[in-house]
């Protein structure tokens, strides 16, 4: 499964609107027992476990889902489009190293920075620890590798980014 998490930003009625959706997308899961396409014509993958996050203002928004095997983020677009939301999306794979930030205009307009499978080769997990490993440091998540220093080797090395 790959695991989204994702921020809206959007005017307070654009936000309430789209809390309906997915609201509705996760009561169509509790009853039918199945993925939600949250009224998108899916493209590339139905949303799974929609999980809203808790909402601190009335113009940000974060929710949670998986969809499997890839990030579904033309059918992300189509949803910022549709509702006039900003989405910032973070997605992980973990079972074939697929790591990756997108960001998602209120134009449907998407800028994905998936992190090279290069990089990914050089985290190690350690499974007495249960920590990750990178240059010789252990950090508990690879999200927190990929912070601190994706953009560092990707200007070293430009060729594999």
């Amino acid at each position: 499964m790959c695991y989204h998490f994702v921020s809206c930003t959007g005017s307070a009625t654009n936000i309430k609107k789209f809390n309906k959706v997915l609201q509705d997308g996760i009561e169509h899961m509790r009853t039918f027992h199945e993925a939600t396409s949250l009224g998108v014509d899916i493209q590339e993958g139905y949303f799974f476990d929609v999980e809203i996050q808790e909402q601190e203002q009335p113009i940000h928004l974060v929710f949670r889902y998986e969809t499997k095997w890839a990030p579904n983020l033309k059918d992300l677009a189509v949803l910022a489009k549709r509702h006039k939301l900003d989405m910032e999306c973070e997605y992980n794979e973990c079972g074939i190293g697929l790591y990756g930030k997108a960001t998602i205009d209120k134009h449907g307009f998407v800028n994905d920075d998936e992190v090279s499978g290069e990089f990914m080769e050089l985290i190690e997990y350690n499974e007495e620890t249960g920590l990750y490993e990178y240059d010789g440091i252990e950090y508990e998540t690879e999200g927190d590798i990929i912070d601190e220093h994706y953009e560092n080797w990707k200007f070293l090395n430009p060729q594999n980014s």
